[in-house]
């Protein structure tokens, strides 16, 4: 059986949204972007691809500034405090990335102040009075995303001033009807005028449609940019009336910011720069961000398709640096609460992940919500479902076949796994699962190579139980079980690294190499140290969550 590796580009660039500085992420939020950025990363890692995985702490914008008044600190200060959780999360998570850092970083405010000069140079920035929402109570321009109101396209009545959740249509605020202020909840009475910049994405509008032409995006996202090329792209503002965040590196634009939305998605460039400074080995940044001999994935919620598949582009072709441009946005849909409703801590709904890590192990976490990571369409969380994840399908199917197959080789072959020819009909299952792996991981649709190892597994018990190798004494059923189980613990990588390490060092497997699915191991030796997934008790977990809640109500 041989399996071999498949080149396209020699490097993989992961990037994943930048969770917001103003709280710890809930669980959609975590399979939304680093969890799912992670496993991509062990994946391509495991191929051989020289891989690069950064991602950070979105620390700017009016949430910030509203939640550090809230609770009495400076928005430096929350977002330090906040940046450091998120980084015991990575570390609690096992997720493989190289530079998690934040938008006050020095090097990302240097280049963004360059690049937009570099916009500005290029004619693709514009500037205009305008009128914006001013809230006389608060006395204060109101931040776009701090405005709710009906979204004038899908009717929802919680649509943000720069985007409607519900339906993904981006918004200005003066599309809204009904409108609110979000720090006081009063309706906003006055408008007053402002100059604000703004990046011309009409003028852009002719590069972007060739870029997108050239991207094989998959449903949600061919769906939102099309959408918008459509509609016709319109020059967007680029700044803010705010005091928190990157200055405006515009002639006259004194006492503005950047818009957050603005500066945020160019920290992948800045993340990697700063990686490979950090490094001393600064102008190695550059090959993940020229030429085309790398593949960029960004995996995100699917709120932030536009800002990936139109703005983010836009800003690098207007730069006239000719950086390459995304090639896949890995975007999930949501994961929601029970019941379809939205994860909300003010109202008790939902798991966070300092609660997520009080309730369990981490790595079965990692398994529910990449299995069920929300590709095609919402998923609501569910206490049924991770019962029938982690306890039917990790432990009762996968974890069973394992334990299974080498315990026997312990018992019956005194550690030794027996030698001869694997069953060709085992050898093509091999070789069409882990193929069709493959293909799952490089479209980005994780759970649909979850999936496969899952299938993998269910093969394995049905073949071993088929060949009876406690009866027949015929060690064929022994090597296509001791195969199956190495192959899949390969592939478990991405979902469960700790358990998959456990089992292929048991195997006196190479740890993290692809090539070991290809080795026939007879003759080798296994050690008698198991790794054993216990079942969880998903009605003590309930009552556990409920009781922790109560406390925090």
């Amino acid at each position: 059986m041989d399996i071999k590796n498949r080149r396209d580009t020699s490097r993989i660039l992961i990037c994943s949204a930048w969770p917001y500085g103003s709280g710890i992420p809930h669980l959609g939020n975590l399979i939304g972007c680093l969890l799912s950025g992670g496993a991509l990363t062990r994946y391509y890692r495991l191929r051989g691809y020289e891989t690069l995985h950064v991602s950070g702490t979105d620390a700017h914008g009016t949430r910030i500034e509203y939640e550090a008044a809230r609770t009495g600190v400076s928005p430096a200060k929350l977002v330090e405090q906040v940046h450091s959780q998120i980084l015991e999360i990575i570390k609690t998570f096992d997720i493989a990335i190289d530079n998690y850092t934040t938008t006050e970083s020095p090097v990302h405010k240097e280049f963004v102040v360059d690049i937009y000069r570099k916009m500005d140079a290029n004619g693709y920035i514009t500037t205009a009075e305008e009128e914006r929402v001013y809230c006389t109570i608060c006395n204060r321009f109101l931040a776009d995303r701090l405005i709710i109101g009906r979204c004038p396209k899908c009717g929802s009545e919680r649509a943000k001033g720069n985007q409607c959740d519900a339906c993904g249509v981006m918004l200005e605020p003066e599309e809204l009807s009904d409108a609110k202020c979000s720090f006081c909840g009063k309706g906003m009475v006055v408008r007053k005028r402002t100059r604000h910049w703004y990046l011309d994405l009409e003028k852009l509008s002719p590069k972007l449609r060739q870029y997108i032409a050239s991207r094989n995006f998959r449903g949600n996202v061919k769906l939102f940019a099309g959408q918008m090329l459509e509609d016709g792209l319109r020059p967007r503002a680029i700044t803010r009336d705010l005091e928190w965040g990157i200055p405006a590196p515009f002639v006259g634009a004194e006492g503005k910011v950047i818009y957050v939305w603005a500066e945020a998605a160019l920290g992948y460039l800045s993340a990697t720069i700063e990686h490979f400074r950090n490094q001393g080995e600064e102008e190695q940044w550059r090959k993940f961000w020229f030429g085309d001999d790398v593949k960029q994935v960004y995996p995100q919620a699917k709120d932030n398709i536009p800002f990936h598949a139109i703005i983010f582009p836009a800003q690098l072709i207007a730069s006239g640096e000719g950086y390459h441009l995304p090639d896949q946005i890995a975007a999930s849909e949501y994961l929601n609460w029970i019941g379809g409703e939205r994860f909300s801590k003010s109202e008790g709904k939902g798991i966070y992940v300092d609660e997520a890590i009080k309730l369990l192990d981490p790595e079965y976490w990692r398994f529910y919500l990449l299995y069920d990571r929300p590709e095609t369409h919402d998923v609501n969380f569910s206490w049924a479902e991770l019962d029938r994840v982690i306890n039917g399908i990790l432990i009762d199917n996968i974890s069973n076949l394992i334990n299974r197959v080498l315990s026997f080789i312990e018992r019956n072959y005194d550690g030794i796994v027996p030698s001869g020819k694997l069953d060709p009909k085992v050898a093509e299952r091999l070789k069409v699962g882990i193929m069709e792996y493959g293909r799952a991981m490089e479209a980005g649709s994780i759970a649909a190579a979850a999936r496969v190892v899952a299938s993998l597994a269910v093969f394995g018990n049905e073949y071993f139980q088929q060949k009876r190798p406690w009866q027949t004494n015929d060690p064929q059923g022994v090597i296509a079980g001791f195969h199956l189980v190495k192959a899949i613990a390969v592939l478990l990588q991405p979902f469960v690294p700790r358990f998959s390490t456990a089992i292929l060092t048991r195997m006196g497997a190479s740890q993290g190499t692809w090539d070991e699915i290809n080795i026939i191991a007879g003759g080798r030796k296994i050690s008698s140290e198991s790794f054993l997934l216990a079942k969880i008790d998903v009605a003590e977990l309930e009552r556990r969550y409920n009781e922790m809640k109560n406390q925090v109500g």
